[in-house]
């Protein structure tokens, strides 16, 4: 999944663990074989164009936005001729980078980039203090990908951390790590800019045993894959793109290049999961995520991502089975939009939800594409509508009710982009919305709004 790269430490008593896995690494090793890759949410829809914005100058290290422009374009060369590998001069896999200079950013056309690569010495926005060598970031809702390439080096801080259980004393090292000041080495740069291009492209962690993991950190093995979860580099030379990785491509997308991709075989689909108890909030106002845990068995796992609308990343967790609510409390800026996204490496699903931090905002998460039919919402409707936000109404009644009376015509709806996939799953803040529409806090355009989304996600099937 999103290579964030973050330390991690399985608990197993008098042993060192000298491993470094994402986040996405706890509890995957028992629900996933090893030797394959997990699932990565992401597909580009053609040959994708990488725009690579060069960094601010940094008196420190004056050379370094050159360097890092150059290691990614390297980078790029080495996709495409390892995906070109044998089509001699008909290859198919295209990758298109763009170098955006520091002054040609401010009037740069970033509606062209599929992919963005910023570079920042560390993580910016994070408030729980994450450590990372690169993060890729999707946004579902535009069908973009950004990718944060952190360049300062990282080192290890072991401490030992004992106790007793049973008479018997226990203890393990956990790591702490910290950013150093310095440039990181060109493997680990080198090998994180392939890294998170893979993700860009689909493809989630390569998962290897602990010992054989161990054996690549210390040189004693080359890895199998460049999807490996690892940063440390203590005796790492090789970090290429493997015949695992191409391979892992074609299964995706089939052999016909970007361009001429088949359908997937598996994976991303969207899932509808989350949800928000409305789509804006004032400042300073609770937060709460509702993730419809369900169809999770006690070793299903899934990730969070909370997005900012430049595609940054503003925070991340994990849930299990056991924590399906959870507050959002992040440092929000006002009159911003924000993303909730859910990525499942075990079955590719994904989902989303969109909210909004100001007074003024009362926008929905997904866009809607209207026409100037005029609204008309029999009164009666209203009634029903609160009787369904109290309970006294099932959902498939009043789901059921509401398509009847679109397709007769006696509801209009304006029209919208209409799913071809199928839900049930209601979220919780379209009921609310129900209430306070059939109470008069919310106008008919705004409920219309609530319509239009259940319309667009398949639940009311026109």
């Amino acid at each position: 999944m999103p290579r964030h790269d973050t330390f991690m430490n399985k608990i197993i008593p008098g042993i060192i663990l000298v491993i470094l896995f994402s986040s996405l690494a706890i509890g995957l090793h028992q629900a996933f074989a090893y030797g394959q890759f997990l699932q990565m949410p992401i597909r580009v829809t053609h040959s994708p164009t990488i725009c690579a914005i060069e960094p601010q100058p940094d008196t420190k290290f004056p050379t370094l936005g050159k360097q890092l422009s150059d290691e990614t374009e390297y980078a790029v060369m080495d996709w495409k001729n390892k995906l070109n590998d044998g089509l001699g001069k008909h290859p198919v896999w295209n990758i298109n980078l763009i170098k955006v200079p520091v002054n040609q950013q401010r009037g740069f056309n970033y509606t062209k980039c599929d992919i963005t690569i910023h570079y920042l010495p560390q993580p910016e926005k994070t408030s729980n203090g994450f450590i990372a060598t690169g993060v890729t970031i999707p946004n579902f809702e535009t069908g973009k990908t950004n990718i944060e390439i952190y360049y300062l080096d990282i080192q290890p801080n072991w401490e030992q951390v004992e106790w007793t259980q049973n008479n018997q004393m226990y203890y393990i090292y956990v790591d702490k790590p910290y950013y150093t000041g310095l440039v990181a080495t060109t493997t680990q740069l080198d090998s994180t800019i392939r890294h998170e291009i893979g993700h860009s492209l689909g493809l989630g962690h390569y998962i290897v045993p602990n010992g054989e993991l161990q054996d690549i950190i210390n040189g004693m093995e080359d890895m199998p894959s460049i999807m490996i979860d690892t940063v440390t580099v203590l005796g790492v030379k090789h970090f290429d793109i493997t015949l695992l990785d191409v391979a892992q491509i074609k299964s995706i997308y089939g052999n016909g290049g970007f361009d001429n991709q088949v359908m997937p075989k598996f994976g991303y689909q969207r899932v509808h999961q989350l949800s928000l108890d409305k789509q804006s909030f004032l400042p300073d106002e609770s937060i709460t995520l509702h993730t419809n845990t369900d169809s999770f068995s006690d070793k299903s796992f899934a990730e969070i991502l909370v997005v900012d609308a430049d595609n940054h990343l503003i925070g991340n967790f994990g849930i299990s089975k056991l924590n399906s609510t959870i507050p959002l409390n992040y440092p929000y800026e006002n009159n911003k939009k924000y993303w909730v996204e859910l990525l499942n490496p075990i079955t590719g699903d994904f989902d989303y939800a969109g909210f909004t931090i100001g007074k003024q905002s009362l926008q929905v998460s997904l866009p809607v594409q209207t026409t100037q039919t005029p609204i008309q919402i029999p009164n009666w409707v209203k009634t029903n509508a609160g009787w369904w936000a109290k309970g006294s109404v099932t959902d498939n009644d009043f789901i059921s009710a509401i398509q009847y009376m679109i397709k007769q015509g006696i509801m209009h709806v304006p029209s919208t982009q209409s799913s071809t996939a199928h839900s049930s799953y209601i979220p919780k803040w379209i009921k609310t919305n129900a209430g306070l529409w059939a109470n008069g806090t919310i106008s008919d355009s705004d409920f219309i709004k609530t319509l239009q989304y259940l319309i667009n996600n398949g639940i009311i099937q026109i």
